[in-house]
């Protein structure tokens, strides 16, 4: 009876701003030629920058935003290949908004997405393009206003030693290709491309919220805490949790405690670099997910443990991986409450009972269909709802695995995809697994080690999209998709084998998982890096899309 009244009163808090406080802005979205423009995006943002909220214009160029914030706002139009258009507004307001079509080409260019200007890079052999992927777009959009400028062959060269080195490359004829594509594909000069902006009529009554997080350095994943109806993101390079009300539009931030863990924690302390590109971190809390108990459990990739975070009494434990883990990346709990989790750069799995602290360590085979790169990057992870085996995914090895929960015995597969990242099951014990470099998801079936691949739409024939995670959603099993390359998020059907894309308001958005909320939001974090020089507004943020289907 408890839980049930907190509902109550919890879904009363949400209704509330809408139904004592709700302004209307309405209108039509034109051309300066007088057509109507379908696909607009209007975004309506708060007077300190720190939340907005977006729709699109129907087919008929109309558009209608019920929202809760009051006062003078700033409502911006946005459509491709038209100048952006920004107006000061209040409540109720019925507004016809004129954008003007964009005439030079330089001006086009530089609107167009990361996605079009990345066509620049070009390698002779098509599948070392797909691994350069792989290897160079996993921190932000590689082709965005910031990365695309004209540099140096120093410049690039160093940023590519850099790059490769987290890796652990150290091939100088490497280096020196990787340079040689950059330099030559970002040279200044205009892309022509006609992008296809079209928003499909099942998106065209979504909403997009975006909550800044204005601190965040790597704010890497989010989950949603019903018991409070808040978010909690984990900061991987600040040591911090940011926790946000939704309703209040504000966020506070948990710092983790140092518990005498030194500066660089395990991992770049091992590597002799205790404060890497200026940081001061000891925990590096890389993922999170939340627990049987109602608590947050986090992997802490620098410091080389298993976080515990107690949201009601803001306190904070940790629990030692052991052996020679080094960073702890993804973790998924099993029916059983224990955590189950990738420790990218040993190579291995980990098992953790909450419970009992039992820690159990897998050494992964030492096997990889990319030698030259010295390590296996274990990544993805995710529990089989029909047999509870433990699947993952080694994005430089190019692999993915299983294994028995019960025998702990390994077994291994090559997918017919380059770049395997954060994968999940469907309901039905279906694996869909996310392929970076090829810009497809690829639908597995484990009993019959059957392989589909859908290759995600462009916004023009000779792109690509960067896939970073999927997940699906628990009533639909719909499964939904982060592109990294075009600022969208996708939504596959896959009884029609059907897509739709959901264009985001923030030019730079990453984002690398995907939640769901009980009222059918999808959220996740945009954590690119480095958000000052390479996201529009230079802040990371949480990203929620409410589809509204059939309102």
């Amino acid at each position: 009876m408890v839980n049930f009244s907190f509902r109550i009163l919890c879904v009363v808090a949400l209704l509330i701003p809408t139904l004592v406080f709700s302004s209307t802005i309405s209108g039509v979205v034109k051309s300066s030629e007088g057509s109507v423009i379908s696909g607009a995006l209007l975004t309506l943002i708060a007077r300190d920058g720190l939340y907005s909220e977006t729709a699109y214009s129907d087919r008929h160029g109309r558009f209608k935003m019920v929202s809760a914030q009051q006062g003078v706002l700033t409502l911006r139009a946005r459509k491709a290949y038209f100048a952006d258009s920004s107006m000061s507004v209040e409540s109720d307001r019925q507004l016809t908004i004129t954008l003007q079509k964009l005439s030079s080409e330089s001006e086009i260019s530089d609107q167009l997405s990361a996605s079009a200007h990345f066509t620049n890079i070009h390698f002779d052999d098509p599948q070392a393009r797909k691994f350069f992927q792989v290897d160079c777009v996993s921190c932000h959009q590689l082709g965005n206003s910031f990365t695309r400028r004209p540099r140096s062959t120093e410049y690039w060269q160093s940023v590519v030693r850099r790059m490769l080195g987290f890796w652990g490359v150290t091939d100088e004829k490497w280096i020196k290709q990787y340079t040689s594509v950059l330099k030559a594909g970002f040279d200044g000069n205009s892309v022509v491309s006609r992008q296809q902006h079209n928003v499909d009529p099942l998106a065209q009554n979504a909403r997009v919220q975006e909550w800044k997080l204005p601190d965040g350095l790597i704010s890497h994943d989010v989950e949603f805490h019903e018991a409070d109806g808040k978010f909690y993101t984990v900061d991987q390079n600040a040591d911090r949790i940011y926790i946000t009300d939704p309703i209040l539009n504000t966020t506070e931030t948990f710092n983790l405690p140092e518990m005498g863990l030194p500066q660089g924690g395990k991992f770049f302390t091992v590597f002799g670099d205790s404060n890497p590109m200026g940081l001061s971190i000891r925990h590096g809390p890389h993922s999170l997910q939340e627990g049987p108990n109602g608590h947050f459990y986090t992997t802490n990739a620098i410091g080389g443990q298993i976080g515990e975070f107690d949201p009601a009494k803001r306190t904070y434990a940790t629990f030692e991986v052991g052996g020679k883990a080094m960073y702890p990346h993804t973790l998924r709990f099993d029916d059983q409450g224990q955590i189950w989790f990738t420790i990218t750069m040993s190579n291995q799995l980990g098992r953790f009972n909450p419970n009992s602290g039992e820690m159990t360590l897998l050494d992964l085979p030492a096997t990889s269909l990319r030698p030259e790169v010295p390590v296996f990057t274990p990544y993805g992870i995710d529990v089989s709802p029909v047999d509870g085996s433990i699947w993952y995914s080694r994005l430089h090895a190019n692999k993915i695995g299983r294994v028995d929960a019960k025998t702990l015995k390994i077994q291994e597969f090559e997918p017919p995809l380059i770049g395997p990242r954060r994968l999940r099951f469907d309901a039905a014990g279906i694996l869909w697994i996310p392929a970076f470099g090829d810009g497809s998801i690829v639908r597995l079936n484990p009993t019959t080690m059957e392989y589909t691949t859908y290759a995600l739409p462009t916004l023009a024939d000779n792109e690509i999209e960067a896939p970073y995670a999927v997940a699906v959603h628990p009533e639909t099993q719909e499964v939904w998709v982060t592109a990294n390359m075009s600022d969208r998020v996708f939504r596959f059907f896959p009884k029609e084998e059907r897509f739709v894309s959901y264009p985001l308001p923030t030019r730079g958005t990453y984002m690398r998982d995907i939640i769901f909320l009980p009222d059918d939001r999808v959220c996740g974090a945009s954590s690119p890096v480095p958000a000052v020089a390479v996201v529009e507004g230079g802040m990371q943020a949480i990203i929620c899309i409410e589809p509204n289907d059939g309102d």
